[in-house]
């Protein structure tokens, strides 16, 4: 779930690098290490660079690594349309072992004695969980339930009724099985929990299992492969260089389709936070199937002004989502 953090009294030292961080919008791809909360990264981030905010778009537990993507200042505004993204996990299980936690930081709750499977009927296991399945929300988890966090609840040992929800997997492969451990990538849509998914698939085979290390590959067309580390972030923070690690809002969200807006009165009724009569007919004609958000982006400089929902969202069924400008109106030629 998206953070959103208010401004800290603390300023950075560094005027210049102040006055940046508190223009600039977009997403930052990091390689997150191992042993660091979601939260306590975001809270460095905002600390260091001074940006007015700063949010998250989806956890990673503490002892998992790999994509961590990053909202900067109005980029929070679209990391709700972030966490609707496929993911791609790769992550190791053992077997014969549970835990409360379902992975390797829990206390064991079961131990299976009886003898290994073979990979063949790893392999069928594995074929049974493709496609659309009901999976239960594990425990420690960070999903509110009655305005709480789920772990908080499991911690102080308040019994509740877990969550389930419906999550597809679309692709599931065996890398590696040598019992009691075993490697495995899967393709996923949002909402899936992989520690769940392994303790499924060890209960399938009858002998339990946990997840020994997760690794988040990519969200979306976002992939590990060109994100930074977290140090190789902050060590750019002196430098002008961090600015071109930042991916614009209008490319984080390229999988959704676009309108032109023109400069004129239009441009500058959109930023006012006003939709044109005649562009909104236009937009109703053009994408009354459409069930995603439409982008509005200026094209004097391919920025992401609005999106616009064919059909509403939210209780009050509003339409459009401004974002304003990173130029000035000084600078901005209406």
């Amino acid at each position: 779930m998206l953070r959103t953090l208010t401004h800290p009294s603390e300023r950075n030292p560094d005027p210049s690098v102040s006055v940046l961080s508190r223009t600039v919008s977009g997403i930052v791809a990091l390689d997150k290490p191992e042993g660091r909360t979601s939260f306590s990264i975001v809270n460095e981030i905002k600390r260091l660079f001074d940006f007015r905010k700063v949010g998250h778009c989806g956890t990673l537990d503490p002892f998992a690594t790999g994509l961590f993507l990053i909202c900067l200042n109005r980029a929070t505004r679209i990391a709700d349309q972030l966490l609707e993204l496929d993911k791609v996990y790769r992550f190791g299980v053992r077997f014969g072992l549970e835990s409360d936690t379902l992975d390797r930081t829990g206390r064991l709750a079961s131990v299976y004695e009886g003898p290994p499977f073979s990979e063949g009927d790893l392999q069928r296991s594995l074929d049974r969980f493709r496609g659309v399945c009901e999976q239960q929300v594990p425990r420690y988890a960070a999903v509110k339930v009655r305005g709480r966090r789920l772990y908080a609840l499991s911690r102080k040992g308040i019994e509740i009724e877990l969550p389930r929800r419906n999550v597809n997997i679309y692709r599931i492969k065996l890398l590696s099985y040598d019992w009691p451990d075993a490697g495995i990538e899967v393709n996923c849509s949002k909402g899936t929990y992989v520690r769940q998914l392994a303790a499924d698939i060890g209960r399938d085979l009858g002998c339990g299992a946990y997840v020994t290390e997760l690794r988040r590959l990519t969200v979306g067309a976002f992939s590990i492969d060109r994100a930074l580390s977290f140090e190789e972030f902050k060590n750019a923070m002196p430098t002008c260089y961090w600015q071109g690690t930042i991916m614009s809002m209008n490319d984080a969200l390229a999988h959704l389709p676009s309108v032109s807006i023109d400069p004129g009165m239009t441009l500058k009724r959109l930023l006012d936070g006003n939709l044109d009569p005649a562009l909104e007919m236009n937009l109703r004609e053009r994408f009354s199937r459409q069930t995603t958000p439409v982008r509005l982006v200026a094209a004097l400089n391919n920025e992401l002004i609005a999106l616009w929902w064919p059909h509403g969202v939210g209780e009050k069924q509003h339409r459009l989502r401004v974002f304003g400008s990173d130029i000035t109106d000084n600078s901005h030629p209406l």
